[in-house]
């Protein structure tokens, strides 16, 4: 008989580029230029999962986004990473940040020698830490935290007589703007514990650009770097306890103090669908990355937690090719391709958009879905540049493009919500019967 009971397992590898290796400077004039020192070095999390048959690896990477164009090919990049896991079952996602190489082709960059070697390197370790993980599993359950972290996030496409204005360019940022939806600022962690109840990795799932250190000349992995630092070297928490139904869902008891750490093991940062999403200042530097990582782990500490009901693992993909405008000239029609990815654990689903899709879009995917927790996670697989809803196609702004960092029709967005809801009902079915 097959072994259903989940599984997980975990690694880490340092990404940091050589210096040559350079940073955007522009996406509109696809230019790059060298770093001149490493803040904080970039890392590849790593989470596997197993149950039976099933194998997902699913890959945090402090990266600012991939392509075809950028890896010399998706299919083959990704087949190298593993013998063991298959390719779709590996799950490429980028926290966004942009004090990272600049990894999706904007510019010339990927063409140098120097960057080609830094990718031949960077896939020889992500392999090397997808077998770790994969060695590492052992059985384990999940709990689920929910919070939320004000004042760091916000809404950041503003309507001006002159346009669409960007929220970074309107300083200060009054109370009113702050104000302005959509935005979400939900805090979700997925912990996977084994049968002492020790952490073996945790999910942190938040929304935001990571632009801080934007076009400042060092290498950062920008706030998901410092939220990933601050949980592993763990700290002391308050923490309230839910006690779940059997349907998935939770009653809240009250909440309880507790002294001892807050175990995360490995954290995996997942970026939400932050295409309209920005901290109130960009490029302010390493003090508000740091202020912005260490607030979200205080919010990761203080969550609610429930114990869901056990389940197994499930796993879905589909591809398909979204319309490209006319106006713009995409060389290699593997960019857009999108590959989508969706998982399930027990009553938890997460599904994995490419590109930069709007909030909007993320939340109407979650209120639709069959599952009783749904977290949308973007910047995944390769990238597809912006995918703004058609509204916001309409208002313009630098989103809409046109241009290599936003090329797709207006249409994409609802395509990639049908898409997105398609995958969940699948897992939804596989899922069903197997209870």
């Amino acid at each position: 008989m097959e072994n259903n009971l989940l599984q997980a397992g975990t690694a880490i590898t340092d990404i940091t580029p050589p210096l040559e290796v350079g940073l955007l400077t522009s996406s509109v004039a696809g230019t790059y230029a060298p770093f001149t020192s490493v803040r904080l070095p970039l890392k590849a999390r790593v989470l596997v999962l197993v149950s039976g048959s099933e194998k997902v690896a699913l890959v945090s990477l402090d990266l600012l986004a991939l392509n075809d164009t950028s890896v010399d090919g998706w299919e083959d990049f990704k087949a190298a990473l593993s013998d063991n896991i298959t390719p779709d079952n590996i799950v490429l996602t980028c926290t966004h940040t942009h004090t990272a190489p600049e990894s999706v082709a904007l510019s010339d960059l990927y063409l140098t020698a120097a960057y080609r070697q830094w990718l031949h390197e960077i896939k020889i370790r992500i392999r090397k830490a997808i077998q770790q993980a994969l060695q590492s599993t052992k059985p384990c359950s999940i709990s689920i935290g929910s919070s939320r972290l004000e004042g760091y996030s916000l809404q950041r496409r503003v309507p001006t007589t002159g346009g669409i204005t960007m929220s970074d360019a309107l300083q200060p940022v009054s109370p009113e703007m702050m104000e302005r939806e959509p935005v979400d600022r939900r805090v979700h962690a997925i912990r996977f514990q084994d049968s002492n109840g020790a952490a073996i990795g945790t999910i942190i799932h938040a929304v935001c650009h990571p632009v801080h250190e934007m076009c400042l000349p060092h290498v950062s992995p920008d706030f998901p770097g410092e939220l990933c630092i601050a949980l592993e070297e763990g700290a002391t928490m308050e923490r309230g306890s839910v006690t779940a139904s059997a349907n998935g869902g939770g009653t809240r008891s009250a909440a309880h103090a507790n002294n001892t750490p807050l175990d995360c093991g490995v954290v995996i940062f997942l970026n939400g669908a932050a295409g309209d999403i920005n901290p109130p200042t960009v490029s302010g530097g390493a003090d508000d990355a740091r202020r912005h990582g260490q607030a979200l782990a205080n919010a990761v500490r203080e969550a609610v937690w429930i114990t869901p009901a056990a389940g197994g693992l499930a796993f879905e993909h589909l591809e398909m090719d979204f319309p490209v405008r006319s106006t713009v000239n995409v060389s290699n029609p593997l960019d857009a391709l999108a590959r989508i990815n969706a998982v399930a654990i027990g009553p938890l689903a997460i599904v994995f958009l490419p590109g930069e899709p709007f909030t909007d879009t993320a939340l109407e995917i979650e209120y639709r879905s069959p599952f009783a927790y749904t977290l949308i996670a973007a910047y995944a697989e390769n990238s597809i540049g912006y995918i703004p809803t058609a509204e916001a196609y309409e208002a313009g702004g630098y989103e809409a493009g046109p241009g290599k960092w936003s090329f797709l029709e207006p249409v994409t967005a609802q395509l990639m919500e049908a898409a997105a809801l398609h995958l969940l009902d699948q897992l939804n079915n596989k899922t069903r019967k197997r209870l």
